[in-house]
């Protein structure tokens, strides 16, 4: 078995573990809902985004599917439903999905992170629901988590990427015309998972946090305002 194998069962496994004890806090609280109506995604669905993709004022969703290398657009009715999925490829093995206007043209796009091909893919909004065939940008190795903030404060979206098996975050400065420039790594803790953003420091300079599921942390990367980052500091998690 490889290592990327070993760690992807026991990924698995932490994820079916964590939606398990949810639900049964959930049920102890008393919290109930309507019976549920499912919606048919890809195959092996793993990141779940909300935007309205094609301007009607109805949420839609869109579903990152690690299996079958795609996202889903499900639009949404605005009653509650959703339409047949429209699928769009990615790179391989899309983990983490997020949602922002890449280009400047009012239309939400998407950006995903992909953990087989090591990239992320970067789809253009069309305005009407359709995206336009991804592009994929380099980031670290094991990508699983993505962000979306302006770290230059030029006014353009960048993009930040946990990357679980470098142990660092890929920063990738936005030209604003839906490009990226190549990712800048900065170290993290042991097997970043997932990646936050924030002014931690009330500086006005947007900040990192992530998560390390091997090093039992969180580490903090104070913004330096034009797109690096100090070097981490580890706080203890459990």
């Amino acid at each position: 078995m490889t290592k990327r194998s070993s760690r992807f069962i026991y990924l698995v496994g932490f994820l079916w573990l964590h939606s398990f004890v949810a639900g049964r806090s959930l049920h102890a609280q008393g919290v109930s809902f309507p019976a549920r109506r499912d919606f048919g995604a890809g195959s092996n669905p793993f990141s779940v985004v909300v935007g309205d993709f094609n301007g009607d004022g109805k949420l839609d969703l869109a579903v990152a599917n690690f299996s079958s290398n795609n996202v889903s657009v499900l639009l949404g009715n605005g009653d509650g439903t959703f339409q047949a999925a429209v699928n769009f490829a990615a790179g391989r093995g899309p983990f983490s999905v997020v949602v922002g206007d890449f280009n400047g043209d009012r239309k939400l796009d998407l950006a995903v992170a992909n953990r087989d091909s090591d990239n992320v893919s970067v789809l253009l909004g069309n305005g009407d629901g359709t995206f336009q065939a991804a592009v994929n940008f380099a980031a670290g190795s094991f990508p699983l988590s993505v962000i979306v903030g302006d770290f230059n404060g030029d006014g353009k979206l960048d993009l930040a990427v946990a990357n679980w098996e470098s142990n660092n975050v890929s920063v990738l400065l936005g030209n604003g015309d839906g490009t990226f420039q190549a990712a800048v790594n900065f170290a993290a803790g042991s097997v970043p998972f997932s990646v936050v953003v924030g002014d931690f420091n009330g500086d006005g300079k947007l900040d990192l946090a992530v998560a390390n599921r091997d090093s039992n942390n969180v580490s903090v990367l104070l913004g330096n305002g034009d797109g690096t980052f100090q070097a981490a500091v580890n706080f203890a998690a459990g």
